[in-house]
């Protein structure tokens, strides 16, 4: 356990915690990461390690953003932190012992023009999704209070908190589609879209209330409940241009919000898991076009973004190849949850060595309309480096399984 006895603070900058709480309560336990924002300045995640990992010397210790401070065998130590307003910090056991220091990890950048967008979207009833059938949900004063404790730095917090929300919704399916059906590789965004293929995807859902006949899915994507796939494709022609600004403005908002919220030790989940493709009525040809490396990128738009598998394993997801994301990715907690969610393939992330914290994965459970749902996000353009492939019977049945290593930063 640790706690800050002191804060020597010279330029008055305004300091939050991301729990809430105030800035001298007590914190830390096994494996528990906290976030110290400092408005205008950026991030401080102090980590406690009580004996964390199972192998190497005994050991109590903080990490302060990858320096850290050993408090062997004590329960608990106090501190004293130094922030002298140029984007820097130092900390010591208060009374005593030398400093160490280091950089505080940047605020992220959040448009106004991309607030007030999604403010639009929420007048217009698009955002969140409407009359949500599976999940308790959250009310407004809810996210907004959510925002103001979460992302405190900045005027759009709520902004930041109501995309998170929106993601955990239906609506993460209009997310999806709206980035994987890009050709991403031909010329500058907004770029052409495999509009048959989105079309098709929307007409084909099948899952509980979600379905091309029901009013509040087909809000979701500005559309009127649909009779014929014809009538999707005519009503995509009218608002592609718009769902795709929509899409591309809630992605950067996810991103600077994911960048934002407080990270999640080594200790408390060593290993995250993904079932894919997660969208049944899609199958495992369209998990290789997630991905920037995806040749059918670069077009033409008369060839469907669609790969089969083994023919985009057999290339550019290959073991020691970076890859990309096109999209948010979620991942679990566990093998189980995953093998729920699974189309054929489930992922593996594991960090990147000599880490303490899941820099590039955000623990959004707090934001999600389900609190019962232990989602961790990746942000679209994040990198991994994959470590294995492997084809093996799971439960009964057949899985490719993915290994990945999220790389610094998306």
């Amino acid at each position: 356990m640790w706690q800050f006895q002191s804060i020597n603070n010279p330029q008055g900058l305004a300091l939050w915690f991301s729990d809430g709480l105030p800035l001298e309560t007590m914190r830390g336990g096994k494996g528990v990461s906290c976030r110290l924002i400092v408005a205008g300045q950026g991030f401080l995640d102090v980590t406690d390690f009580q004996n964390g990992f199972p192998t190497g010397p005994v050991m109590d210790f903080v990490d302060f953003n990858g320096a850290t401070l050993d408090y062997t065998p004590a329960p608990s130590v106090t501190l004293a932190l130094t922030l002298p307003g140029d984007g820097s910090f130092s900390v010591a056991r208060a009374g005593a012992g030398s400093a160490l220091s280091g950089r505080l990890k940047p605020l992220p950048a959040v448009s106004a023009e991309d607030a007030a967008y999604l403010d639009r979207m929420i007048a217009e009833k698009y955002v969140p999704y409407q009359n949500i059938p599976d999940a308790p949900g959250k009310t407004t004063a809810q996210i907004e209070a959510l925002g103001q404790q979460l992302f405190p730095f900045s005027p759009y917090s709520f902004q930041l908190a109501m995309a998170v929300y929106d993601w955990t919704t239906a609506s993460f399916t209009r997310l999806v589609l709206m980035k994987i059906f890009e050709y991403s590789a031909m010329g500058e965004p907004p770029y052409p879209l495999d509009q048959p293929s989105i079309a098709a995807a929307i007409w084909a859902s099948n899952w509980g209330t979600y379905t091309p006949q029901n009013v509040d899915y087909m809000n979701s994507f500005m559309m009127t409940p649909a009779s014929s796939l014809e009538d999707v494709q005519a009503q995509l022609a009218q608002v592609a241009s718009e769902l795709q600004r929509f899409s591309a403005t809630e992605n950067r908002l996810l991103s600077a919000a994911f960048e934002a919220m407080p990270r999640t030790s080594l200790v408390s989940q060593p290993l995250l898991f993904s079932g894919q493709v997660d969208i049944s009525q899609l199958g495992t040809e369209h998990f290789g076009i997630e991905f920037l490396q995806c040749p059918l990128n670069a077009g033409p738009t008369s060839v469907s973004l669609e790969i089969p598998l083994q023919a985009a394993l057999d290339t550019y997801l290959q073991p020691g190849l970076l890859i990309t994301t096109k999209m948010v990715w979620s991942f679990g907690d566990s093998l189980d949850e995953a093998m729920t969610y699974q189309n054929g393939i489930v992922l593996v992330a594991e960090p990147p060595a000599g880490a303490w914290v899941w820099d590039t994965a955000s623990y959004i459970t707090p934001l999600s309309d389900d609190p019962t749902k232990v989602e961790y996000t990746f942000a679209p353009g994040t990198t991994f480096r994959i470590l294995a492939v492997e084809q093996s019977v799971v439960q009964g049945k057949n899985i490719c399984t993915i290994t990945l290593q999220p790389q610094s930063g998306p």
